[in-house]
């Protein structure tokens, strides 16, 4: 009795520690936490039925569960710290082990109407929640099926106990109801709790992969280098542009800007070097932008800009940009380097398609490239 009161209070104060914040977490949903945690709490859930079981035979004077639930009290100890060293699958097992025992030998010493079968009832979904555990989605769930067959034939084989022999204890009408009810209600809570356990995964295996398809998206948007808008995805913002341009009159402009002379930055100094350049040019374009504006790599050291604006704003921009690249300084390893950008400008007119536009936008950068580089072009040239 001494023992099995030391047990229940140790149980008591290891729930005490943490263990109320954790269930609060695990039945709201608000935090994900490990399979271990989540089976460290439902054994500890366990070990207290089975210590408050012990208490009311106790009360009930019926010494064969007296004995055999305080050694369950001990044994589930055992169980949790199989838990806690990540052992989950065999626990599971001693879990189910433990049941059928408590089925047959309660069955046996008080009757069916007792309820002990309940909790097979309620041990079922463990097995298939093991399925969870695995990352091997081709695992097969043959165990699963094989355990729920076992609590099948336990189920019955209590059922024959009870209708071939007569209880060795006989408790009178309102301490099996009781216990009936007290079975009933905690292998309802062990259901709940399970079922919670799957729709909190259910959700966070669609949060997690929202996330990873947003990162997806991401990467296939975006330049791995600059982490700016990718050619694809800039062609979106451009079609986007020219709808809102020819139907509701909104102006647009595009900048086509390049590092001058970048092979022989590469050459020189090597790629490493002109990696650098190109992420303090993308740096310089974001902050000489608006917030509706858009920077694409467009291809190696060229970048497309389209400026939500007339001619006049994007103009402004490039020469914002022109003036910055060719005052900035890198250093990279110890060599410092200078260097300058050619950019040329076009605006939307009505009639002109967006091939044409970023046409004219590249004819008059290279206009800059052959008439002296680091220089804006913003003029309409003929092509």
């Amino acid at each position: 009795m001494k023992i099995n009161l030391v047990l229940f209070l140790f149980v008591f104060e290891k729930m005490k520690e943490n263990w109320f914040e954790v269930l609060k977490n695990i039945i709201s949903g608000r935090k994900l936490v490990s399979h271990k945690v989540k089976l460290e709490g439902v054994t500890i859930g366990i070990t207290v039925v089975h210590a408050v079981m012990f208490l009311l035979f106790v009360h009930f004077d019926v010494w064969p569960m007296i004995i055999y639930n305080g050694i369950v009290v001990a044994y589930y100890l055992y169980v949790l710290r199989t838990v806690h060293v990540g052992n989950i699958a065999g626990a599971y097992v001693m879990t189910f082990i433990e049941i059928a025992i408590q089925v047959l030998f309660g069955s046996f010493m008080l009757g069916w109407n007792i309820g002990f079968f309940l909790y097979l009832f309620a041990i079922i979904p463990l097995f298939f929640y093991l399925g969870l555990i695995d990352d091997d989605v081709n695992r097969s769930q043959a165990p699963s099926w094989w355990l729920t067959l076992a609590a099948v034939v336990i189920f019955f084989g209590s059922y024959a106990i009870s209708y071939h022999f007569d209880p060795l204890f006989e408790l009178d009408v309102d301490q099996i109801e009781f216990m009936f009810m007290y079975n009933s209600v905690f292998s309802m809570i062990m259901l709940a709790a399970m079922s919670r356990f799957f729709v909190i995964e259910r959700r966070h295996s669609l949060i997690k992969m929202a996330e990873e398809n947003r990162m997806l998206d991401i990467e296939a948007s975006e330049d791995p280098l600059t982490g700016l808008t990718n050619r694809r995805s800039m062609e979106k913002y451009l079609e986007k542009a020219m709808t809102e341009a020819r139907r509701f009159d909104k102006p647009f402009s595009l900048i086509m800007g390049d590092i001058d002379s970048f092979k022989q930055i590469n050459d020189t100094y090597g790629h490493d070097m002109g990696d650098v350049a190109l992420k303090s040019v993308t740096a310089i374009f974001r902050q000489s932008i608006g917030n509706d504006d858009v920077i694409c790599r467009w291809g190696g050291e060229e970048f497309l800009l389209l400026i939500n604006g007339d001619g006049a704003r994007a103009t402004l921009i490039a020469e914002t940009v022109r003036k910055k690249v060719e005052e900035n300084l890198i250093v990279f390893k110890g060599t410092e380097l200078k260097f300058t950008m050619t950019l040329g400008v076009t605006y939307y007119k009505p009639g002109y398609d967006l091939d044409s536009l970023i046409k004219q936008a590249d004819n008059n950068m290279y206009y800059g490239k052959r008439h002296g580089k680091n220089q804006v072009v913003s003029k309409e040239l003929v092509y």
